[in-house]
């Protein structure tokens, strides 16, 4: 059974990592004398992301040569769209740039938590970063509207408690008037008298109440209403929603536009990406949405930021994000305790400036987190696998524009395998059931990055995990021979990060693995299972070179890798 350091650095990052100079699973377990410490210390260190050096990170980047990071929505709409034959830049660099940084932080990141809430938030807010509009502008969805913000960039807001480790109910309205989510679920053009429901549909659907809050062809009349305490006072509001609510709501986000000349000549004559409020598109007439009813004729912002509020302030939308979390972190069917837990959290901090950092702290500390009976039930995403067996190995290239090894593992591997970053093109985002991710199509595309992994660049320098040079080295150093019995164990310990009770010697796994390790193609004899080989690491011994990074490619394909 997985221990609890790596149950912990697999659900809360990608896996644990480990260099010649240090680990992962010893750094957490030098957090405390106990679990419950070391989680304490492990999540309160990792919430603090600002005081994790992650300097030797930031360096890779800037080596990498970028070039959207720091430009603001103006800049980057200007240079990735309106002026895209003046100025040289590609229209979709900014969606290429974040696929490529996404697998870089994931590897090599300390900031292992902000990267996975990072991963959950965009595929809960989920964007086809190719969407025409949306990929011109994709590094700004990603800072503007999910990171926390960080001093020196180009934003509008500066809390660094904010976005995805602040309140929920600002990267709603952050969400709802940024140009990518506008022109990917089409509010651009929602207006009277030709509205459209699709933004007001997925916003009360998949950004908010969630379809298990969803009546089917319900009378809003017949649904049931509890008294809701607002900023503003008391409501009765109803506890579900049927499709009137939903077309109230697409009369309620007429005019919610951007600034866009070219295909919006009512944008006030400016081109710029930015939000604004039209008056003229927005629906003045009485609405009512979940019970809440709107007499004021007048065109006005107030009345949809209102209806935020409402959305985001329903304890229905406390309890369907707090049931996706548990599903992401905990199991497929987590305990209904814990739903409630992270619910009741999320409910009783909604106004909270850092409400979705008390959330996590409920989720990660709680006693379901910490059940074993948890660890190991959830099947790796294609992200998390690549992510995970290029930190275990040692990988040492930085993902860039224009790479071949990035282009290959982004563009053919991850998309094949069913998960290249941003590229899901329904809303509702990646599956995060286990059941979606076991079809053969998957495994055998993880299997195949596996292969490419440790021998696409054979005989070269520029092998994209120098196995032998890195991590076998250590090997040599730190076996006192290298029999098939000890080149197991090592392995196993490496890529898996623990051993059972008693050590692996003996073990199912072990026997078949060490049993490998010592057929020879060539020679009917076994090698004895603790003779040390005579070299293990140069091609004059090209049997054994061979079969021993064979060996690291069959525990990464294990269960218990490919589960966190």
């Amino acid at each position: 059974m997985k221990t609890f350091a790596v149950h912990c650095l697999s659900r809360m990052g990608f896996s644990h990592k480990i260099t010649n100079n240090s680990s992962d699973i010893a750094d957490f377990e030098a957090l405390g004398a106990t679990n419950n410490a070391r989680i304490s210390a492990y999540l309160a260190q990792q919430l603090n992301w600002q005081s994790i050096d992650d300097s030797d990170f930031d360096a890779m980047v800037a080596s990498a040569n970028y070039v959207t990071l720091d430009k603001s929505l103006v800049q980057m709409w200007q240079d990735h769209h309106v002026n895209t034959g003046a100025t040289g830049f590609n229209r979709d660099a900014p969606a290429e740039e974040m696929e490529r940084l996404v697998l870089a932080r994931a590897m090599y990141s300390k900031r292992q938590l902000l990267e996975v809430m990072a991963d959950f938030w965009h595929n809960h807010f989920n964007i086809y970063s190719r969407s025409y509009y949306a990929q011109s502008v994709f590094t700004s969805w990603d800072r503007d509207v999910i990171r926390p913000p960080v001093a020196g960039h180009p934003r509008e807001i500066t809390n660094p408690d904010g976005h995805m480790f602040g309140n929920f109910r600002q990267m709603l309205e952050l969400s709802s008037k940024h140009i990518a989510m506008s022109y990917y679920l089409d509010n651009y053009i929602n207006q009277e008298g030709n509205p459209n429901e699709n933004y007001a549909r997925e916003i009360i659907e998949l950004h908010t109440l969630g379809a298990e809050n969803y009546v089917s062809l319900g009378d809003p009349a017949a649904i049931n209403k509890t008294l809701l305490s607002f900023p503003w006072g008391d409501e009765l509001i109803a506890d579900q929603y049927v499709d009137d609510d939903v077309y109230a709501a697409m009369r309620m986000l007429t005019g919610w536009k951007v600034k866009d000349r070219l295909n919006q000549p009512y944008s006030d004559n400016v081109d710029t990406g930015e939000f604004f409020f039209y008056a003229p598109w927005h629906d003045q007439f009485e609405k009512t949405i979940l019970g809440y009813r709107w007499v004021n004729f007048e065109p006005s912002p107030d009345d949809i930021l209102r209806f935020l509020d409402i959305l985001a302030y329903h304890p229905g939308t406390a309890k369907h994000i707090a049931g996706k979390l548990c599903r992401r972190f905990i199991s497929d069917n987590p305990p209904q305790s814990i739903i409630d837990a992270v619910a009741n959290t999320f409910y009783q901090n909604r106004y909270a400036s850092n409400q979705l950092e008390l959330v996590y702290q409920t989720l990660f500390l709680s006693p379901e987190f910490k059940d074993p009976t948890h660890f190991g039930n959830k099947v790796k995403r294609p992200l998390e696998v690549v992510a995970g067996a290029l930190r275990v190995c040692g990988a040492d290239f930085m993902p860039k524009q224009n790479d071949n090894d990035t282009n290959t593992i982004i563009g053919y591997f991850m998309q094949r395998a069913g998960q290249r970053p941003f590229l899901w093109p329904a809303p509702d985002g990646y599956a995060d059931e286990s059941e979606h991710w076991v079809g053969g199509t998957v495994l055998i595309y993880n299997m195949r990055f596996f292969d490419w992994m440790l021998d696409q660049h054979y005989n070269t320098v520029e092998r994209i995990v120098p196995v032998l040079d890195i991590t076998l080295n250590a090997s040599l150093a730190e076996l006192p021979d290298h029999s098939p019995n000890n080149l197991t164990t090592f392995w196993l310990n490496r890529i898996l990060g623990y051993e059972p009770a008693g050590g692996w010697l003996g073990t199912n796994l072990h026997t078949t693995l060490r049993q490998f390790m010592r057929q020879n193609a060539n020679d009917p004899q076994q090698w004895p299972a603790d003779v040390p080989f005579p070299d293990i690491s140069t091609t004059s011994s090209p049997y054994i070179y061979e079969r021993l990074r064979a060996l690291v490619k069959l525990i990464l394909t294990t269960p218990e890798f490919m589960y966190r």
